[in-house]
């Protein structure tokens, strides 16, 4: 697996782990219940997954943004909609009652 991939699926690089040590250890009769991965953390001097966070953190912040605007943008468009038919229904009520 890449690091990027370590880092996205950290569901698949457990089960990996979990595969490959419970190999190592059938031969002592020994066997893995539970296991986590708690936290990615760089070696001194690098930044890595540093920056991996901060790039997933800031696509998911700019993610929400844009769902945010998309939003407000169909409520927007629904309200003017609903005006222009409340418009239409009210001429067309004026126009038979006139």
């Amino acid at each position: 697996m890449t690091m990027e991939e370590i880092f996205k699926e950290r569901q698949i690089f457990k089960q990996k782990v979990i595969e490959n040590v419970q190999n190592e250890l059938d031969q002592f009769g020994l066997r893995i219940y539970n296991a986590n991965v708690k936290e990615l953390q760089d070696t001194p001097g690098s930044e890595y997954f540093a920056f991996l966070s901060r790039k997933a953190h800031e696509g998911a912040s700019n993610q929400a943004r844009i769902d945010v605007a998309e939003a407000r943008m169909r409520g927007e468009i629904g309200e003017a909609a609903k005006k222009g038919h409340t418009k239409q229904e009210i001429s067309k009520i004026d126009a038979d009652t006139a």
